[in-house]
């Protein structure tokens, strides 16, 4: 016989938390045969729950795939048909429904019963009568405890989720990937880092970097404890491995090395990428092969230019002194002597930048050198050759140091005869050198259009020059390189400003020199 519902005594529920919004509200299945009892489970849940009530078992199985499925089911003992146990039974044999909470209400007081119904896969039980403030807060907890483990499950999948992207990333990536805990044993690593290594990737896991790669332990070891230590990683470190399939036997890699945090930032491991650079190695040896061979054979070819270059300048300088030539050839003859000097600057040139690209930079010989005089041995020569320019020379202050004279009298040259050129030709090109306590400076300047910024920035660059409206570009573009490379022999500086008024060159010379 069915006991009597209790009684309304026990329906007052102390004050709590506000209940969740209806749609987020935990969802309870209440299979009762009787009527009056389910509606009185239900009242009892208050409006804290979703609450459906079911005749009998087989209409809560019927309803089960069809829709919002329970998060909690609470089932009476004793209903036609189907009993509370064989249907809590039922439910754990589905694999949709083997987690699902289930109450049992029992009016059976005896221990086996009660073990019966636990075996059957309760999750609990109320005995009957019950209080409506125990059945509550049983639902409650079976509830809870439901969202705790779906919170579980949708975090173990979503885990699963993130290591199978993973274990794709690390099959399919290009360089080679591992992970070392913080004993250095091995725990994850691609099957590209093991063939860089020679070695399969069931070698790895489990084991130490001293057990796995033996003849890199003494190395790497101190230095990936102080990744794990320091949290700083190490990046770029070069290994060669011996490799049977490289080319000569060896492969190049580059490896970097970084710290392992957890969320809360404790170091962990250690992970490593290397990547293979042997084709990039010797690319890079093709490419500085082939421009050593470019940059010696134009060395050669300079050198070898002088000696015809020179036989022609003297015999056309001969022809000129003769008094012998007409005056139309004798321009002929000078304008070959005239060639022959911009094709002997331009192959000084090219030596010049040969030097320096092969790393043995350009020669310098310094010596005691007055930098006021060569100021004017230089503006001397560049008159004769604009007889209708001008070229005011100012010097003040000390002048000497320990410089090369000859040197300093090819940037000299260069710089003024830039400015003669890039200048109107009726405008004063102006050569300042002032000597201060620790340094002299010479500075170069003349009106004109301006160079544009952009122009300044690569305008000590090899193969770079001006271009103005003004003026068309000539010669090989290294006299302001060489120049440059010059100041810095020196252990100086040349620099350049320009605007609207004037551009301007300085060369500053601290006085020890070279």
């Amino acid at each position: 016989m069915r006991p009597p519902p209790p009684t309304d005594a026990f329906f007052p529920r102390p004050p709590g938390p506000p209940p969740l919004p209806l749609e987020n509200a935990p969802c309870v299945w209440v299979v009762d045969d009787s009527a009056s009892e389910a509606r009185f489970i239900k009242a009892a849940l208050g409006t804290g729950f979703q609450v459906e009530t079911f005749p009998d078992g087989a209409a809560m199985l019927e309803r089960l795939h069809a829709g919002r499925a329970p998060d909690v089911v609470v089932l009476d003992w004793e209903m036609p048909g189907m009993s509370g146990p064989e249907v809590c039974q039922f439910l754990r044999g589905q694999r949709e429904t083997q987690a699902l909470p289930v109450l049992l209400l029992t009016s059976h007081g005896r221990p086996e019963d009660l073990v019966q119904g636990l075996r059957a896969g309760a999750n609990d039980y109320v005995a009957k009568p019950f209080r409506t403030e125990e059945v509550r807060a049983r639902v409650d907890a079976l509830a809870r405890t439901k969202r705790l483990v779906d919170d579980v499950r949708r975090t173990s999948e979503e885990k699963a989720e993130v290591f199978a992207q993973l274990d794709a990333l690390l099959t399919s990536s290009p360089v080679g990937l591992s992970l070392l805990d913080r004993d250095l044993r091995f725990v994850r690593v691609n099957a590209r880092m093991a063939k860089l290594d020679g070695l399969s990737v069931d070698a790895y896991p489990g084991r130490t970097l001293a057990e796995v790669l033996p003849r890199f332990a003494a190395r790497l070891e101190p230095l990936l404890r102080r990744v794990m230590e320091t949290g700083e990683p190490v990046e770029e470190l070069g290994f060669t491995l011996e490799h049977p399939d490289a080319p000569h036997g060896e492969l190049y890699v580059m490896a970097s090395y970084h710290p392992v945090r957890t969320a809360r930032g404790e170091v962990v491991g250690v992970g490593a990428v290397m990547v293979d650079v042997t084709r990039l190695k010797q690319a890079e040896a093709e490419l500085r092969a082939s421009a050593e061979f470019r940059e010696r054979f134009l060395g050669i070819v300079g050198h070898d230019l002088r000696n015809p270059l020179n036989s022609i300048r003297m015999g056309a300088s001969f022809l000129v002194a003769s008094d012998q030539l007409p005056p139309p050839l004798v321009r002929t003859a000078s304008r070959i002597i005239n060639s022959t000097d911009r094709m002997t600057r331009m192959i000084t040139e090219l030596l010049d930048f040969t030097r320096s690209r092969l790393g043995g930079g350009i020669p310098l010989n310094p010596g005691a050198t007055d930098l006021g005089q060569v100021a004017r041995q230089v503006v001397e020569e560049l008159e004769l050759v604009h007889p209708h320019r001008t070229v005011k020379v100012t010097s003040t202050g000390p002048l000497t140091g320990n410089w090369d004279a000859d040197r300093l009298a090819q940037v000299l040259s260069n710089l003024v005869g830039n400015a003669l050129q890039y200048s109107p030709a009726d405008a004063t090109v102006e050569l300042t050198v002032v000597g201060e306590p620790e340094q002299v400076i010479a500075r170069v300047s003349n009106p004109g259009e301006a160079i544009a910024p952009e122009e300044l920035e690569t305008l000590f660059h090899p193969f770079q020059r001006a271009r103005t409206g003004a003026h068309v570009p000539s010669g090989l573009g290294l006299g302001l390189f060489i120049s440059d490379q010059i100041a810095r022999g020196h252990r100086g500086t040349l620099t350049v400003t320009s605007d609207a008024k004037a551009t301007v060159f300085t060369l500053t010379l601290p006085r020890g020199g070279a």
